[in-house]
Formats: C-alpha cells, sequence, structure tokens
C-alpha cells in the first residue's frame, strides 16, 4: 500500500544558534554574508559581535492581542481586531564574561586598568609565532611558574616552568618578536571594572541568530530592534556554572515596511 503520509525530513530543522549583537548605527542586513563570513572560520563582519555560548536553548517568541468587534445581529463577536504584537527572544548566556554581563544587567562603562610590570630586557632570543620557550638575556626571578609575562606592549602568557635563562609558557605567542623586543615580569594581572546602578536608558540593539540546518544551508532570523527587558536576572553562585539569564524585547523600526518592521527571516535554499 501506497504511503499516505507526505512527509519531507529535509524540512526538519533542530540544533543550537549563534547569537550576535549589533549597535543600531549597523546596517540591517541584506544577507547572511553581511553578517557572517560563509567559509571557515566564519568570522563575523566588523560592528557584529559574538554573545557566545548558550544554555538551554534560544527561544524567540511572538505574540498578539486581539480586541472583539460585535454587531446588534450577532450573538458574540463578529470580528477580531489585532490591537498590539508583543516579540521576545530569551536564553542563558553561558560565556560569562564582563561584557555580556553590561549588555545583559544594563551595567555602566567598563573601566580597564593595564597589568603592572616589573623591570623589563630584550630577549635573548627571536621567537616565532606559536613558541613557548622564551630566552631571556639575564635570568631573573621576578619571573616564576605560575606568574605571568609581558611580550611588547599587551601580550600576557602565564608562566609553567622557570630553568635559567628559559621561560616556559602555557600558550604559545600570537606573533613573531625579534631580539628588540621586551620581556616584563606581570607583578599584577590588569582589571576591569564595571558598575550597576539607575540608568534610565537601556540602549537598543539589533540581534541576529544563525543556525545551520541538516543539510548545511544557513538561516538567520534579524531582530531588527530590541532592549534588555528589566525582568529579575538571578545569578546563582555555588557549584554548578553560573549562566546569564538574559531576554530581550523587541519594538517596530520606524520607517520599515509593516510585513517586517520587527524581525525577518534568511534563509539559504537549496
Amino acid at each position: 500500500m501506497a504511503d499516505i503520509y507526505k512527509v519531507n525530513s529535509k524540512n526538519f530543522v533542530g540544533g543550537p544558534g549563534r547569537l550576535v549583537v549589533a549597535d543600531m548605527n549597523v546596517a540591517a542586513p541584506e544577507k547572511i554574508s553581511d553578517v557572517m563570513d560563509l567559509t571557515d572560520p566564519f568570522n563575523l563582519k566588523e560592528g557584529w559581535t559574538d554573545l557566545g555560548a548558550t544554555n538551554d536553548g534560544i527561544s524567540i517568541s511572538r505574540g498578539w492581542d486581539t480586541e472583539d468587534f460585535e454587531v446588534d445581529q450577532i450573538m458574540g463577536a463578529a470580528d477580531t481586531d489585532v490591537s498590539s504584537f508583543e516579540h521576545t527572544l530569551e536564553t542563558q548566556l553561558a560565556e560569562n564574561t564582563i561584557e555580556n554581563r553590561q549588555l545583559a544587567l544594563a551595567g555602566g562603562t567598563i573601566i580597564e586598568t593595564p597589568a603592572t610590570v616589573g623591570t623589563g630586557q630584550v630577549l635573548g632570543g627571536a621567537l616565532a609565532a606559536g613558541a613557548r620557550i622564551v630566552t631571556l638575556s639575564t635570568a631573573d626571578v621576578a619571573f616564576k611558574a605560575g606568574g605571568w609575562l609581558r611580550l611588547g606592549t599587551n601580550e600576557l602568557i602565564k608562566i609553567t616552568k622557570v630553568d635559567g635563562t628559559a621561560v616556559y609558557l602555557e600558550t604559545g605567542v600570537s606573533k613573531a618578536y625579534t631580539t628588540s623586543d621586551q620581556v616584563y615580569p606581570v607583578t599584577e594581572l590588569p582589571t576591569k571594572r564595571i558598575g550597576y546602578g539607575t540608568v534610565t536608558d537601556i540602549p537598543f540593539k539589533r540581534y541576529a541568530l544563525i543556525s545551520q540546518k541538516k543539510d548545511g544551508s544557513l538561516y538567520m532570523a534579524v531582530v531588527r530592534k530590541a532592549k534588555v527587558s528589566g525582568d529579575s536576572k538571578e545569578q546563582s553562585f555555588n557549584k554548578e556554572k553560573r549562566v546569564l539569564p538574559f531576554q530581550l524585547q523587541a519594538f517596530p523600526e520606524d520607517g520599515i515596511s509593516k510585513e517586517e518592521n520587527v524581525y525577518y527571516e534568511i534563509e539559504q535554499a537549496i
């Protein structure tokens, strides 16, 4: 007997999404490649920033309220009119960075203080990108296992071992250095400070959610204009991983057709 059920498994969609954000001065994308490169390593375009890993999925909701219209000749409503729409996005940010907390919790300006370093010295040997052993020109007790060093003006790397003038690093250096470059022992790591007060202006942002379908093609939902909602965001300090509740309320963007002035979807068609 022929199968009466018409099913196309290519239309099954699942899997995680990549949530990214941009300021409102970044143009709303016309295509997926306006937000992300379509080839490995899939870098974001200028102006867009990753919010990183999420926990327990990302949900977009859309709903509307209606008002009944009644006439004398009919018992009950003769029609309904849409009175309002509501659009939200909700997830839990697993990457509890200070930048994500600034966004999710309406934090203040992030104030950065650079690392404090001891006396520097020129390298005793050149370094290729990825090198994990730094040669000092002079042995220095200020370089200690478990401590940190700074190369050049801003590269900080943890020290795993020191043997005379050889300093072993936890990770490889990001670029090449010559014997004219300086290396410094770090005496105090850099800091970032943020405050949370009673600000009244929560900024609007653009958001995009990118995911990959089973056939490898891409899907993207763009929320044109949204701000973080004021719902209580509880973070628990315990043995579990600390996630950051994140809820958005979307609003219509001025000057855009009513058919897509809140959010729209773009998907690659095969």
